[in-house]
């Protein structure tokens, strides 16, 4: 049968592990081709079921939040016996269309789907044969396309100009299998003129000779090599222009380049990315602090796929009161501390103000305890093991802890620890994460290790208030810096107002202008920041702070007569 008359059934698993051995089929979903439009545009064409899992089966936290398929939703899914006769009755209507005795089933990178097919069909103990005949559009790739570095789905859906959901759903990658497969078609028959179903499969029967082949990418090299020498910021575009990534360089043509060395090892999500990426856009700037604040502004703007740090997501800004128990997204006459961008440290911080005035540690139950260590139920020591982590930190400080008002102690205290971890190298990482994240099994709690992570969150806690204070000042200035380049050195002049930059320009004096807002109050500083704000003065504090450490000048004016060099910066930067 001729490829373009054929009806195939295209499937997609999502499952929580490997193998079926590893790991249990939560999500199946399928279509047939001759439901889709030219454009993939028709939802209700695909078929998806969350099935339910095996009793004391569950779904690890990675895979909830890659699928974004939750344990509620597995308790009410459904019965897999069932939904495999709902898949069972659909590949029976495509071979009844075709005449055939198979359902021609194609899937990307089958390896993986098959072993849970088989064992669902095993289980479901139905009598009949498995009635799938598989098609693999990852083996089809592999033979056009030997140079890409990845072939992923949604490199190869990429590189056809197909935007996939960051959520890894049934729904999505059937679609995007479904292009992959007319594009495919399209090529093999151009390539070499096969356009029947015998001729494909003797065509994929040939094993794929192991042979090292020089990668080769879909951005040719006079596009990357025609880019100026300047400053500014990249943006990598898919053949449909969707924006995959957005960079900043100090040298827009070294920076892009450096993606294509033979010597470059970078990681899967930039290999994944480099597939896909034909066509890119750059802007020039003056300098690379304003790249680095461009960068950050357009990434809010866009949402780049392969951008992680600084994208919006689930992101957001708010504003406590002095207690910490009350939050608000806007600064309100209650609600004047921040702007806040993490809530998990304050939370962890009011609990451990709560406790701290009560003195009582038999207070201290399961739910308590994992608010004030900011951590899953999963990772939680037991209660008691808890309240003697806790009694271990009143213990320690219970000088600092008794001469002052609680949260000014608390603040303070949290001053002194993050000097001391600082010192130790330790701060950088966020500690509850990395206490977590780098034990392969739940880890083994003891009085001293809780101790220490209520200690880290009283850190975090202070840490996030200190440097909330440090945006908003920061939000009315005037900086003046040098960079170097292989042209020489220059000094710059940003003005910001409200937290953007009023105007920018080369300078060749140190004498700073008074920025137009120095007379705003705090809480009206506070009215302008959103999240771009917030991570627009982030970036500039991590600039300044590189360009401190480097011993370039930097200079910073707040108001006529506060005027911060170097060494005031730097002081100030100890605690921020």
């Amino acid at each position: 049968m001729n490829l373009d008359e054929l009806v195939v059934l295209f499937i997609d698993c999502q499952t929580t592990g490997a193998n079926p051995k590893q790991g249990s089929l939560i999500e199946i979903g399928w279509a047939r081709s001759d439901m889709f439009d030219d454009h993939f545009a028709q939802p209700a064409s695909v078929t998806t079921r969350v099935l339910k899992l095996l009793p004391g089966q569950e779904i690890p936290t990675r895979v909830q939040r890659i699928t974004g398929i939750n344990a509620d939703e597995v308790i009410d899914g459904c019965e897999p016996h069932e939904v495999w006769l709902q898949l069972l009755s659909a590949a029976d209507d495509v071979a009844r269309l075709n005449q055939m005795d198979e359902c021609v089933t194609v899937i990307h990178f089958a390896k993986f789907e098959i072993p849970f097919l088989l064992d669902l069909h095993i289980g479901t103990k139905t009598g009949r044969r498995f009635p799938f005949s598989i098609i693999c559009t990852h083996e089809i790739a592999r033979r056009l396309f030997p140079e890409l570095p990845r072939r992923s789905i949604r490199a190869i859906a990429g590189y056809f100009g197909y935007s996939l959901n960051s959520l890894r759903r049934c729904e999505g990658h059937i679609k995007a299998t479904a292009l992959i497969w007319r594009e495919t078609v399209k090529l093999i028959k151009e390539r070499y003129n096969i356009m029947t179903l015998k001729q494909i499969q003797e065509w994929l029967e040939h094993p794929v000779l192991s042979m090292t082949t020089e990668r080769k990418y879909p951005m040719s090299e006079k596009t990357r090599r025609d880019l100026p020498d300047d400053p500014g910021v990249y943006r990598m575009l898919r053949s449909n222009g969707d924006i995959l990534y957005v960079g900043k360089a100090s040298s827009l043509r070294k920076r892009v380049n450096s993606y294509f060395r033979k010597s470059s090892r970078h990681p899967e999500h930039i290999l994944e990315m480099l597939s896909q990426a034909k066509q890119i856009k750059v802007t020039k700037t003056s300098s690379v602090l304003e790249a680095s604040i461009l960068e950050s502004d357009e990434i809010k703007r866009f949402s780049p796929p392969y951008n992680v740090a600084l994208r919006k997501g689930e992101r957001g800004v708010w504003f406590c009161s002095r207690d910490l128990r009350e939050f608000s997204s806007r600064p309100t006459a209650k609600c004047r501390t921040g702007p806040i961008t993490s809530l998990d440290p304050m939370k962890c911080l009011a609990a451990i103000s709560e406790l701290v005035r009560a003195r009582d540690t038999a207070e201290i139950d399961g739910e308590l305890l994992m608010i004030v260590l900011g951590i899953s139920e999963e990772y939680a020591p037991d209660a008691q093991c808890g309240r003697d982590g806790f009694t271990l930190f009143l213990q320690r400080h219970k000088r600092a802890l008794s001469s002052k008002r609680v949260d000014r102690a608390l603040t303070e205290l949290g001053q002194n620890i993050w000097q001391q971890r600082k010192a130790e190298k330790q701060i950088e990482a966020d500690e509850t994460e990395e206490f977590i994240l780098k034990s392969v099994e739940i880890p083994v709690w003891t009085p001293a290790s809780v101790c220490r992570l209520i200690e880290s969150n009283v850190a975090r806690g202070g840490y996030e208030i200190r440097r909330a204070r440090w945006l908003v000042l920061l939000s009315e200035s005037s900086l003046g810096w040098q960079e170097k380049d292989a042209k020489g050195a220059s000094k710059f002049l940003l003005v910001f107002e409200r937290g953007q930059v009023l105007y920018s320009r080369q300078i060749d004096t140190e004498v700073l202008p008074v920025p137009p807002g120095y007379q705003m109050t705090h809480e009206e500083r506070q009215r302008s920041f959103d999240l771009m704000t917030v991570d627009r003065m982030r970036v500039v504090t991590t600039e300044i702070r590189n360009m401190i450490a480097n011993n370039a000048y930097v200079m910073l004016r707040l108001s006529p007569t506060n005027v911060l060099d170097n060494t005031a910066i730097a002081k100030v930067f100890k605690w921020v």
